[in-house]
């Protein structure tokens, strides 16, 4: 645990360092987000948090660390992804050559690290999913899921970076717990430490006092290092938790990312067209500021990710975790097409109450 904080420690040191430098890099090379028809902010911001993040934990684990058990491969293919989403940041790459990429790189990771999702455990009550040959290619589906899943909640400060500490910390929290994992909890903690100094920017904490944006190479890379943890957790012997577990971690990403996408396709819509029905979005629409739908979703995210982890400490029966997590999916879908009426009538209630 010692050697894990170290880690940590200069990770976030030097995410520190490469966020105060990439500042100015970003106006030179004109890696800045500008207000749209979609982005309500102020001014052209810097989008480099992502690429501190990424380039704290890299420097910190070559540093510190091995690149053996697949880490040499992951850390390969996450710098390839987020030069990917820099270019994308800068230019704007058109959607079929970021997935293409996504499949490239997540096929790369699952075939040359040799670590892929090996089962989906008991989910249904009739004994364990095996997924045998075709453990690598699901391990792809889910790498580009969570990919972009944190893609398309990174839309109010904060928000991507908070619900990653939700997911980073509870992994912190199965790792050490399980034992035999110090790869895996120094990793998750050295990814942590680096995301720290890009939420104090982004949320505009002391000492910083100009934004600074994830950007799509932050939120991209946050999303596929998660997923190579999962696996990693659950693919390993003895592994340190069940694969549903994974579910209510990342929960608010997931289920927001297939809610957007089922309604998209209901409406006969492209999946990946970008838009403001996310649940960020109904919050601020309701009459919440960005703090407040902030506070509240990572609150709900704290709460889910508390479920799974309670799950796995009382080996509460996977079926049952899954259904419970089924049936949480289908309450969160319906809330949304009636969420803005509960907000309203929530909002005003609560200030009622507090006057």
């Amino acid at each position: 645990m010692e050697a894990a904080g170290v880690t940590g420690l200069i990770s976030g040191f030097i995410a520190f360092l490469f966020l105060m430098a990439l500042r100015p890099f970003a106006v030179q090379v004109d890696l800045l987000d500008r207000p749209d028809d979609r982005k309500a902010h102020s001014g052209a911001v810097p989008l480099v948090g992502g690429l501190s993040v990424f380039l704290g934990l890299g420097v910190a684990w070559l540093l510190e660390m091995p690149l053996a058990e697949g880490y040499g491969v992951f850390l390969f293919c996450a710098s390839l992804l987020v030069i990917m989403g820099a270019v994308d940041d800068a230019r704007e790459l058109p959607a079929k050559f970021r997935l293409g990429g996504q499949v490239v790189l997540g096929a790369v990771l699952a075939f040359g690290s040799g670590n892929s999702l090996e089962s989906f455990g008991n989910l249904f009550g009739l004994g364990a999913i095996e997924l045998g040959l075709f453990g690598p290619f699901v391990t792809i589906a889910a790498i580009i899921g969570a990919t972009n899943a944190f893609n398309m909640v990174d839309g109010i400060d904060g928000l991507a970076g908070s619900l990653s500490l939700v997911a980073l910390l509870s992994l912190c929290f199965l790792f050490s717990t399980s034992g035999g994992f110090p790869l895996e909890l120094t990793f998750s903690l050295a990814i942590s430490f680096a995301l720290i100094p890009y939420l104090m920017a982004n949320l505009r904490l002391y000492p910083f006092k100009r934004r600074i944006f994830m950007g799509d190479a932050g939120s991209m890379f946050i999303g596929f290092a998660l997923v190579w943890l999962l696996v990693q957790g659950t693919h390993l012997e003895g592994a340190a938790f069940r694969p549903v577990t994974a579910l209510w971690l990342i929960a608010i990403p997931l289920m927001d990312m297939v809610a957007i996408m089922v309604r998209r396709a209901r409406k006969g819509q492209s999946v990946m067209k970008p838009d403001r029905d996310h649940l960020h979005h109904i919050f601020m629409r309701a009459g919440f500021s960005d703090r407040e739908a902030l506070v509240m979703i990572t609150a709900i995210a704290i709460l889910l990710a508390t479920i799974g982890l309670l799950g796995e400490y009382f080996h509460i029966p996977g079926w049952i975790m899954f259904m419970a997590f089924m049936c949480v999916f289908a309450l969160y879908d319906w809330a949304l097409t009636h969420i803005w009426r509960l907000l309203i009538s929530y909002r005003k209630h609560f200030g009622a109450r507090r006057t």
